[in-house]
């Protein structure tokens, strides 16, 4: 086999001869990031501090990675830690008439904030198409019913009636709460949702939120009618028209009756202001504790008195 055959083909020797692009690092950020300025203690504003501690700073507008990719790109630590995210004043989005920056309807619908921000300024797409196009895992795409409407549960995190974010909204949907209360329940009354005093109904002991969470009757009614009418909270669920679903009501009398004379299982059908007398089914085994009907007793009903005895009077004795 002569050297001939060793000889480099025509396209290989063009491959030798055209410059070869320099080999890229393992870590493209080498050279470009220098994580050391993030480390040890930072000095800024007269003060020294590590970056944690600057995170936590009142006067830092980022979070502490920001800050710590700042100073690795070679920020001056002061500007690092006082200057504001840009896309905060930027990148605000209408939705349902309802203006929040791309974080915050990122924490509304739970699709990551990068994904939402890649959708719009990668992609091309428009906001809606970056919402239509949904969140990144199967948790918030679930299907939830609520005001007659099925949809996914990122959708219902921005909805107009969403009072709180989608991933809060999810949280109480599978604490077992109604998604119409889960919805539309303010944050702030979240964390006192089960405290309070219990209530025994049904053959259950909850408190009064959960109830209402469990009845879809918001609490402050249930507790109107307990306070209002002396009720018990089972006669006053019972009363607003809601069972458990396995629950079967006795069978019940319709009866008028004085507002201040309604008696625990009543079920109220109407309210007469005027009269101040209500209509109500009346459990038919009520028994001697049943209150009179209002109504005119004919003479042939009314009741008589009954006949006194009375004793012979004595024959005296002679």
């Amino acid at each position: 086999m002569g050297d001939d055959e060793h000889a480099a083909s025509p396209s290989e020797q063009q491959r030798d001869t055209q410059p070869r692009p320099p080999a890229r690092s393992k870590d493209h950020r080498i050279g470009r990031y220098d994580w050391e300025k993030a480390r040890g203690p930072i000095h800024a504003f007269g003060e020294s501090k590590n970056l944690v501690a600057w995170a936590g700073d009142p006067r830092c507008q980022v979070r502490a990675e920001t800050l710590r990719t700042r100073l690795a790109v070679g920020w001056k630590p002061e500007d690092a830690i006082a200057r504001p995210k840009h896309e905060q004043a930027v990148l605000e989005y209408t939705h349902s008439g309802r203006t929040l920056t791309l974080r915050g309807w990122a924490d509304q619908s739970g699709i990551k904030y990068h994904t939402l921000y890649s959708r719009i300024r990668s992609y091309g797409m428009t906001f809606e198409e970056a919402l239509d196009k949904g969140a990144d895992g199967p948790h918030f795409a679930i299907a939830v019913t609520a005001f007659g409407k099925t949809q996914p549960l990122y959708r219902w995190g921005v909805d107009p009636r969403a009072a709180v974010t989608a991933t809060t909204i999810r949280k109480r949907i599978l604490a077992g709460w109604n998604p119409q209360q889960a919805i539309t329940e303010p944050p702030d009354i979240r964390s006192t949702l089960d405290s309070g005093i219990p209530y025994d109904a049904f053959g259950k002991r909850m408190s009064l939120p959960a109830w209402a969470r469990l009845s879809g009757i918001p609490s402050e009614v249930i507790n109107q009618r307990i306070n209002g009418h002396s009720l018990t909270l089972e006669a006053a669920l019972h009363s607003l028209g809601w069972t458990p679903p396995q629950h079967t009501p006795a069978a019940t009398d319709r009866t008028t009756v004085p507002l201040g004379q309604l008696q625990i299982g009543d079920l109220l059908v109407s309210i007469d202001t005027e009269r101040q007398i209500a209509t109500v089914d009346r459990p038919s085994a009520a028994g001697p504790t049943a209150l009179p009907v209002l109504r005119s007793p004919s003479a042939a009903t009314r009741p008589t008195a009954p006949a006194i005895k009375t004793a012979a009077p004595r024959a005296h004795r002679r």
